[in-house]
């Protein structure tokens, strides 16, 4: 990491006239923020509450955590847990002597009819203006303690409002734990639109995931603004100030996630509103958030003294100095080596501007002194062949996991340890470089540097503008690979160009390889999971392949622009392709693959999944049970009544042998058309179901044309498929028992209308127990009835 900070430091020199911090608040030291927190507060972990100090409890936070995970257990929205925990948090807060308690009810998402709330806890202060200190209360699915993601930050929340609870405090501060949030940000989303004082809310403070040692991401952005200036500020000066130096932000990371979404918390409505706000986040790398693992006995209680006492801090220095007035921000923030650089947006324009500029020039210049060949002696397809190495050398990027594959016979060997596999992919790739150099040995290719230049100048040019229309942020990165390109076409003598050529891709490395790929890397398997074989294997290296050759040729084609341009001083680079260093590349990868070898590609804390998933067929009483996995099945072993099996084979897909039957859904109610309108159609369903349920899908659709609904109370979502457009119904986490559903709707004369309905279940059909050395097991029913129906008319 080291490196790539340093690298990154001489990245950002490019971007001159960099708005720093300033000397006392960008890189401020813990001496002088020390001197600063004792003028704005108490002491660093307490608060004046009249004549008494209150000071933070580890304890005490641990022991909420404890009640959220191991009393209630596993909360997703809409559960009876969810609703439990909602209670017990208003309840705490009504205990610590709150003006007001109660929980906000949430009554639908933006897509489905299932509840939720938002526990509410205000504190009175001298001015109506208030402070929102939040956390999700929520866990992603029914067997999900969710100890870290995120428990352990409403454990931190409610410590907190014990400790500020009769405290006189300036500001009225309202404390809140938001159900939901793993839906979509259901819960904050729905405070932010629907609370009555949101217009007087200051400021914003989130804990979501303060279990974990790992440094605290401070999230900040949206798409299109960020949290002011002077929040980030202060969240690391007071962090310095406290011993910690714990906040990280990864730049590249955000660079992505800012415009492409996908990791958020519960600050993002607020933010949107243009209220100041930010999230602190520790674990995203280290914590197995969403999985059945994100358990207590992995949280740190130092991490939760460290996220109380940031929060704290910064209540107590608003609470002294008041809020600033700024309520947004517009910039990238880039921090590097402890030291903090707001680069404002109009200065990536202008980086991205003068790239732009300088790559039309670099290609005129090297056009302009490009060498006359007579026809005879020029060489063909020079471009083509560096294309044919480069794709030698992104195949062999590959070869060390698939030979790990083989030799630990596990589908994703590295899971446990990547960054050390990483670095097995990187001896590769230069292990590539040599083969498609020795391929090439007695290749002739063209000596005019042109030929080469624009095929490396033109590619970055385009890429430029295609990420620039998506987002400044983003077009950042190809555009300084572009600059520094440009500038060794310009640049004298061989040296120099080498030097900018070297330096050139790592802009975009530092994209594609972000401070937290290990945390997209893990998230990868649950989605292939679904794929077996050699083909769907193919299309996937395929994909990645064409991902390094479009992010890297650019980078190849430069290269040997700058040989061309100096072979006489590059000559000596030829020695690259002799058979000792491709000797000496064998013994690393054998050396290498042998230290790797030894690592567990699993552990207690980190393991792959198991669906057993029971599919049922209600209408012809037909069934299917499957076990499908992210990796290999080792030593699973599967025990019923009626077969017991171990598998411990290459395979991830497995149907049982089992019998079973689910009638467990009923469907009923009629589908009346209008006496008046034969093409309007009354529905009035009742759905139960003889056991609970866990999830429950409706999906309409006609059998000719498209179905239009006209009126209904419920939430619904229209999608697409090869048989048409449907119109569906959705409920989740432990629905009532009884649903029903009522509605209009539009159909063509003489249509039919479709129903499929899906009910889920957490439990298997069939008493069945799976165990595998490597994975958890996560049971499912899924009973399906589908009718077409007929109109009465």
């Amino acid at each position: 990491m080291l490196k790539f900070k340093i690298i990154s430091f001489f990245l950002l020199l490019a971007l001159c006239g960099l708005q720093t911090a300033g000397a006392q608040s960008a890189s401020v030291s813990p001496e002088s923020v020390n001197t600063s927190a004792q003028s704005v507060s108490i002491s660093k972990d307490s608060v004046n509450a009249g004549a008494q100090f209150v000071a933070i409890n580890t304890d005490s936070i641990y022991a909420n955590l404890q009640h959220l995970t191991v009393a209630i257990g596993p909360r997703p929205m809409g559960s009876a847990n969810e609703r439990e925990a909602l209670q017990w948090t208003a309840r705490r807060f009504q205990g610590f002597g709150a003006d007001t308690a109660y929980v906000m009810p949430v009554t639908h998402s933006h897509n489905a009819n299932t509840t939720s709330g938002v526990a509410v806890g205000i504190f009175n202060g001298r001015s109506d203006s208030l402070i929102v200190i939040g956390s999700h209360i929520d866990s992603d699915f029914i067997e999900n303690q969710g100890a870290n993601d995120d428990a352990s930050g409403t454990a931190v929340m409610i410590e907190l409002a014990r400790v500020w609870a009769g405290a006189e405090p300036r500001y009225t501060l309202l404390f809140a734990a938001f159900g939901g949030e793993e839906s979509g940000l259901v819960g904050s989303r729905w405070f932010v639109e629907h609370f009555e004082r949101i217009d007087r809310v200051a400021l914003m403070l989130q804990i979501d995931m303060a279990g974990s040692d790992d440094p605290l991401i401070p999230f900040i952005d949206t798409k299109d603004h960020q949290a002011p200036q002077w929040l980030v500020k202060d969240a690391y000066a007071i962090d310095r100030g406290l011993g910690y130096n714990s906040l990280d932000y990864p730049t590249h990371f955000f660079s992505i996630n800012s415009v492409l979404g996908g990791a958020g918390s519960d600050h993002e409505p607020f933010l949107l509103k243009k209220i100041p706000a930010i999230d602190f986040t520790a674990g995203v790398v280290s914590s197995p958030i969403h999985t059945i693992n994100d358990r207590i006995d992995f949280i740190s209680k130092p991490a939760l003294e460290r996220s109380a006492r940031l929060v704290n801090g910064l209540l107590q220095k608003y609470d002294a100095q008041g809020i600033p007035g700024e309520r947004i921000g517009k910039y990238m923030l880039w921090q590097l080596s402890g030291e903090t650089y707001f680069v404002p947006v109009w200065l990536l324009y202008v980086v991205i501007g003068l790239a732009l500029l300088l790559g039309a020039l670099a290609f005129m210049r090297a056009r302009a002194k490009r060498l006359r060949i007579e026809g005879a002696e020029r060489v063909r397809f020079s471009g083509s062949k560096l294309f044919f190495m480069m794709t030698v050398i992104a195949l062999f990027t590959f070869l060390g996991e698939a030979a790990m594959q083989l030799i630990k016979g596990l589908r994703y060997p590295w899971f446990l340890h990547l960054e050390d596999y990483l670095m097995l992919a990187a001896i590769c790739a230069f292990a590539g470089f040599w083969v498609a150099l020795r391929l090439a040995k007695n290749w002739r290719f063209s000596p005019d540097p042109y030929v080469y230049a624009k095929r490396g100048l033109l590619p970055l040019w385009l890429l430029t503008i295609l990420f620039l229309i998506v987002h400044p942020r983003l077009a950042l990165y190809p555009a300084l690979t572009l600059l520094l390109f440009s500038v060794a076409v310009f640049a004298p003598g061989t040296l120099l160009k080498t030097v900018f050529t070297l330096a050139a891709p790592v802009p975009m490395f530092l994209l594609m390889f972000f401070e937290i790929f290990v945390f997209g890397a893990r998230n990868a398997p649950r989605s292939l999971a679904q794929y077996q074989g050699f083909t769907p294997a193919l299309i996937y290296t395929a994909i990645l392949t064409l991902l390094l050759l479009i992010w890297y040729v650019p980078s190849l084609y430069m290269f040997a622009y700058t040989y061309a341009h100096g072979q006489r001083v590059l000559s000596w680079l030829r020695v690259l392709r002799q058979p000792a260093v491709g000797l000496l590349l064998t013994l690393a990868l054998f050396a290498y693959g042998g230290y790797l070898s030894a690592f567990p590609a699993y552990n207690e804390q980190w393991r792959a999944t198991i669906r057993a998933t029971a599919h049922y067929e209600q209408n012809t009483q037909a069934g299917k049970f499957e076990l499908r996995g992210d990796e290999y099945f080792r030593e699973v072993e599967v025990r019923s009544d009626t077969f017991e099996h171990q598998y411990d084979d290459r395979i991830h897909r497995r149907e049982l042998p089992l019998r079973f039957s689910a009638d467990w859904l009923s469907v009923s109610g009629t589908q009346i058309a209008d006496s008046s309108d034969t093409t309007l159609i009354k529905v009035d369903w009742q759905l139960a179901s003889a056991k609970p349920w866990y999830e429950v899908k409706v999906q309409l659709r006609s059998d000719t044309l498209d179905l239009a609904i006209l009126d209904t109370n419920l939430k619904y979502f229209k999608s697409k498929n090869a048989a048409g457009e449907s119109i569906n119904f959705r409920w989740f986490a432990e629905p009532e028992d009884t649903l029903r559903l009522h509605a209009n709707f539009k159909l063509s004369p003489g249509a039919k209308m479709v129903r499929n309905v899906t009910a889920i279940y957490a439990e298997p059909p069939v008493p069945l127990t799976v165990t595998a050395k490597y994975a958890d097991v996560i049971y499912r029913t899924e009973v399906v009835q589908q009718d077409t129906l007929e109109i009465a008319r």
